[in-house]
């Protein structure tokens, strides 16, 4: 992912509020296309609203002519909701919007203006304006109020389907700051199964976003539609972290769910000893019975959990195994009334969509196919991985269910892991045998993804798994050479000390030494030096570290590589040397640097230049006064017969003409 720039866009097109604003309205489509239109935006807010953030975005990316569906895009991408974070999407997105109409889509815009200082001046105004303009109420407030944009908008918050999964979003992510900044709103949600945004934290043991939910409403008593509480789900998933703190909250430790199952029923199923422990030190009353007559002792033996059972026969329980079954099977899913997004799934699909490992284990042992799809072709472990169904992909996995299966997002679930920061999720899947280099035919390696999308800590825990450092993407950059070229340090150590080859070349030629002195980053290099790298290695253009370095506007870059021996006097297949390059680009501390190394001053390139005539081709008087103290001969002349004064003087410099004659 790109985040190095916060605006690529136009900025004369978002700056320019009149230009907006003077913008015709789009010709409405034919009733038709408008309906199809709508119908696939409704789609779009379904799959949000059921998690399934691949197939949504998908929607609403085909809809590139859909002014609310991009701007409906664009919040997805700015708040990474789902996804990494990606502002040139997401500006993309909100721009094309903006210009159509969508005033919110203006708005959002403004505030990111506001935050860049790369912006035209008035772009944040000319946005606001045209927010105004279209109708839009709270830029006509900030108008008014004359109120600093500088806060990034949750905006989207005001939409329900991307209110629902945000917020669900934000919960498993464990990213409590987020939930704070979207307020109390993001304790109401509700997924189409009625589970909140509390149940879903609960189900990924993400203790401070639990936290934060409780303070800002959630109700740690509340149940989804078949009666389960967050303290279930954490009973039978969670730290005991997470049960005291719903416990603290006003957890009802005998409140049961529809099949009249306890947390105590759940948590003995999941062979879960410190959660019975914790949950009979609240008061949890072992001998309640579920509609089938079984008691949690019977749960925990119908499953073979013989650390649970122990405890509970520790406790006094007996089993009550002679009680018949009432033939009612043991999953808390209605086929019947699944709703509409869920209309024609499988029980099973259905049990891994709510997270209700019980029905998927014993649905799975009866014979179900791990290995189904749903009605739409994604495939089951998908559905799990959506639904944050930790416990079931195991079972997945065991029964058969393909890793490297691809779904509407044509993308496997551990590629989805890594590109999503999804931890949980990726561990799980590792460690349920997934290879850690597993990926679909059309995917690169998830540890290229991780690295890529700037994701650390999922790319060391594929390193710590075995992931392949020597893989490549279709470039042929390595994870370490996309790690030094975003100035991920933390990782390229974490590379480095899995043997990395830090000398390894892209299809360029490029070495990671390359890319991070071409990324301007003095530690990442000094990490690679220590590492061994080679200094005379050169791209395909003969450009080495050096030349890279002689670009970027800090001399710290260009010192180590000098310190290592760099080759001062390379030359490009151009003829350049990195003195040329930095008097190019006005790059005074980097020549003043280059200069106490006593480089070659006249040298010419393949057009005949000099460092001096390149400096007084872009105006730099004071990296020619330089190289003329230095010693520069300013009367040489380039292939087309012109020194440096009179390639100064063509160019409108004529102060610097007169200081390059030497007759001043």
């Amino acid at each position: 992912m790109k985040h190095a720039r916060p605006i690529l866009l136009g900025v004369a097109v978002l700056a320019g509020g009149t230009a907006l604003a003077a913008r015709a309205p789009p010709s409405r489509p034919p009733p038709a296309a408008a309906r199809a239109g709508a119908a696939a935006l409704d789609s779009a807010h379904a799959a949000l609203r059921a998690l399934q953030f691949s197939k949504a975005i998908q929607l609403l990316t085909d809809l590139h002519a859909n002014p609310d569906a991009q701007y409906l895009l664009g919040l997805i991408y700015l708040n990474g909701v789902g996804v990494p974070p990606d502002l040139e999407r997401a500006h993309t997105s909100l721009a094309f919007a903006a210009e159509h109409g969508q005033g919110a889509a203006a708005f959002v815009l403004a505030g990111e203006m506001a935050r860049d200082a790369k912006a035209a001046p008035n772009a944040a105004r000319d946005l606001l304006q045209r927010a105004a303009q279209l109708g839009y109420a709270r830029a006509i407030d900030f108008l008014k109020s004359g109120k600093p944009l500088w806060e990034r908008e949750s905006l989207g918050a005001a939409d329900p389907a991307l209110r629902t999964a945000w917020s669900i979003d934000c919960a498993r992510k464990n990213d409590a700051a987020e939930l704070r900044r979207l307020g109390a709103q993001s304790a109401r949600v509700r997924d189409d199964f009625g589970r909140g945004a509390l149940q879903h934290a609960a189900a990924s043991d993400s203790v401070a976003a639990a936290a934060a939910l409780l303070d800002l409403g959630a109700d740690a008593r509340a149940a989804d539609s078949q009666g389960v509480t967050a303290l279930m789900i954490a009973a039978e998933s969670a730290g005991a972290d997470m049960i005291s703190l719903l416990l603290e909250h006003g957890a009802e430790v005998q409140a049961v769910d529809a099949e009249h199952r306890t947390a105590a029923f759940y948590a003995a199923r999941a062979d879960r000893v410190q959660s019975l422990r914790a949950l009979v030190h609240a008061g949890a009353v072992l001998e309640s019975r579920d509609t089938r007559g079984y008691n949690a002792l019977d749960a925990a033996l119908a499953v073979q959990a013989d650390g649970a059972a122990t405890e509970l026969r520790a406790d006094g329980m007996r089993a009550n195994v002679t009680v018949p079954s009432s033939g009612r099977q043991a999953t808390k899913t209605d086929p019947a009334h699944p709703g509409e997004v869920y209309r024609g799934w499988s029980a099973l699909a259905l049990a891994l969509a709510r997270n209700d490992t019980a029905g998927v284990r014993q649905m799975l042992d009866a014979g179900a196919d791990a290995r189904a799809r749903t009605p739409h072709g994604d495939p089951l472990l998908q559905v799990a991985a959506d639904a944050h169904a930790l416990q079931s992909l195991p079972l997945l996995l065991a029964h058969g269910a393909d890793p490297l299966a691809v779904g509407h997002s044509e993308h496997s679930a551990l590629w989805l892991a890594a590109v999503r920061a999804d931890l949980p999720l990726l561990q799980t899947l590792l460690a349920s045998g997934v290879r850690p280099d597993a990926h679909a035919p059309n995917e690169e390696a998830p540890l290229l993804a991780a690295t890529r999308a700037v994701h650390a800590a999922i790319a060391i825990a594929l390193l710590d798994a075995g992931a392949d450092v020597a893989a490549k993407d279709p470039q042929g950059r390595t994870a370490l050479i996309i790690a030094a070229a975003s100035a991920q340090s933390a990782l390229l150590q974490a590379l480095l000390a899995h043997h990395a080859g830090v000398d390894a070349q892209d299809g360029r030629g490029r070495t990671a030494l390359w890319h991070a002195a071409a990324a301007g980053s003095p530690e990442e290099i000094a990490l690679l030096l220590a590492a061994g790298a080679k200094t005379m290695i050169t791209d395909s253009t003969r450009l080495g570290p050096l030349h890279a370095a002689a670009g970027q506007p800090d001399a710290r870059v260009v010192e180590p590589l000098l310190r290592a021996h760099a080759p001062l006097n390379g030359r490009g297949a151009g003829g350049d040397s990195a003195l040329m390059l930095a008097a190019a680009n006005g790059r005074t501390e980097v020549v003043r640097t280059l200069l106490a190394q006593k480089p070659g001053l006249d040298l010419q390139n393949s057009a005949g230049d000099t460092a001096l005539i390149a400096a007084s081709r872009g105006g730099h008087a004071e990296v020619c006064r330089l190289l003329l103290d230095a010693g520069a001969d300013r009367a040489l002349r380039n292939h087309a017969g012109v020194a440096a004064a009179d390639v100064a003087a063509s160019r409108g410099f004529a102060a610097l003409a007169t200081k390059l004659t030497g007759k001043s």
